[in-house]
């Protein structure tokens, strides 16, 4: 039988791949990508699933990082207890962030002074800053290289690149993600303890 924190990693990919894959879905529709062999909506096969390994990878390295991280990096409120409210929040502003790369995908540029401004204020009034900060450049780096991959293997094409097959601005939406990754564990699994 699954425990509860098992449950809670699981539903919670689930989710996060719900809502990516209606983001994707938006970058197809608005051209902001495109895939070679689309199956439904323009939407490649493998989307939803790799969006729901993606989010298992997101979580579990979350969760061995911070069993890592030196004494002088505080934690404290990111591992304890969350609630709906928070996670509803940082959902929906890295829905709307998702929307908007999609419907402003025309001016990449623009896209990223946005999308690294609003985290830069985000993050002043944040918790735990320093690893807040950590989390979102590793996911940065680790989203913008993985979806470079699958560029590179010829799985996607994105209408714009600036960095290794991907535009610039798509590191802005994981930095926004590194919110919602936060929340949804303090409220899935940190509430299971």
């Amino acid at each position: 039988m699954l425990s509860k924190k098992s449950v809670g990693i699981f539903l919670f990919a689930f989710m996060g791949a719900v809502l990516a894959t209606f983001g994707d879905g938006v970058h197809v529709h608005t051209q902001t990508l495109s895939y070679p062999n689309p199956f439904l909506f323009g939407q490649a096969a493998w989307v939803f699933p790799g969006f729901v390994l993606a989010f298992l990878v997101m979580e579990m390295s979350y969760l061995l990082v911070v069993k890592r991280l030196p004494d002088g990096v505080s934690i404290r409120q990111s591992i304890s207890k969350g609630n709906v409210r928070d996670l509803a929040e940082s959902i929906v502003v890295f829905a709307l962030v998702y929307l908007l790369s999609g419907f402003g995908n025309f001016e990449p540029v623009f896209l990223s002074f946005i999308f690294y401004g609003t985290f830069a204020v985000r993050w002043i009034f944040s918790y735990d800053r320093l690893w807040l900060l950590l989390l979102a450049v590793l996911m940065a780096i680790g989203g913008m290289f993985a979806e470079g991959v699958l560029a590179a293997m010829g799985l996607v094409t994105y209408r714009y690149i600036d960095v290794f097959h991907v535009p610039f601005w798509l590191g802005g939406l994981y930095v926004h993600g590194a919110f919602a990754l936060r929340e949804g564990l303090r409220l899935f699994i940190y509430d299971s303890k």
